[in-house]
């Protein structure tokens, strides 16, 4: 019997070096016990944490699907796709006034995007919208209506040296209709003056404790220019973000939080997000 245990063991741990895929697709048909062992939880468990999927088990919920977060990685990583144009208008749904968007280089550094590249608004509002499937990208029902992970955003936006710009940003938490907003996240930053010298400027938010039956961020930004100028001389948009967070860490102090009861009661949207 002693002898059986510890070959469950060092099988167990030959297990857990083997490729997630191989483990679905081959070793768990190899026998019964085999079986067990890759449907089981635990294998799983060490693979996130070997793998830096995960970095302290310790602060998890108890039913927690660590085969999922193993193979979709939904943690602390961006959710946004193509957050800074390099994929040109992949993924986004635009809309253009003026003469529509571009993409163009920085015109200043911005050492946290993982790209030289941002999106360009003109001299008429100009709009983006990115949906993010919270399911889809590797949540679960119970950990987001239960545990409620912070829901982290961030847009950083700036100006050309020669023309000023304007910028606002709206972050709804939808429920499973992709109508009804649970939570919201709205700026409006002053307008950015002609003549000012370039530099990023970061907007952010942290949605938390926001209740049961989150299953989607609708994402939406714009942009446009303050001199009515042809072209693209409006904000400049990139590295827009959203991160799922389990490790409730120390803010920054300039970052909001936004809870249940400090935001806007549930209601139904639009699909044209602004209205004004």
């Amino acid at each position: 019997m002693e002898q059986f245990v510890e070959l469950s063991d060092l099988l167990f741990s030959v297990l857990s070096y083997v490729s997630k895929e191989d483990l679905v697709q081959n070793c768990r048909l190899v026998c019964h016990n085999w079986k067990e062992i890759v449907e089981g939880q635990a294998l799983w468990k060490i693979k996130c944490v070997r793998e830096g999927i995960v970095r302290n088990i310790g602060h998890f919920p108890v039913n927690f699907d660590w085969r999922r977060v193993c193979f979709k990685k939904p943690f602390d990583r961006n959710l946004i796709k193509n957050p800074c144009g390099e994929n040109g208008f992949t993924h986004w749904t635009k809309t253009d006034f003026g003469d529509g968007w571009n993409i163009e280089n920085h015109h200043c550094v911005l050492t946290e995007a993982p790209s030289e590249k941002c999106f360009t608004s003109s001299y008429g509002w100009c709009s983006k919208i990115q949906i993010v499937d919270l399911l889809e990208e590797g949540l679960w029902e119970e950990l987001l209506d239960i545990y409620q992970p912070d829901i982290c955003i961030a847009d950083w936006y700036s100006c050309r040296h020669d023309c000023g710009c304007v910028y606002e940003i709206k972050v709804n938490l939808l429920a499973a209709d992709k109508k009804t907003a649970i939570a919201t996240f709205r700026k409006k930053p002053p307008p950015i003056p002609q003549w000012t010298v370039p530099q990023y400027i970061k907007v952010s938010c942290v949605f938390r404790n926001y209740g049961p039956g989150v299953r989607f961020v609708k994402f939406f930004h714009r942009g446009k220019d303050t001199q009515w100028w042809a072209g693209h001389y409006g904000s400049r948009i990139t590295n827009s973000t959203v991160t799922i967070s389990l490790q409730r860490t120390d803010l920054l102090p300039d970052i909001e939080i936004i809870e249940k009861g400090s935001a806007e009661e549930p209601q139904k949207h639009d699909d044209d997000d602004d209205d004004d």
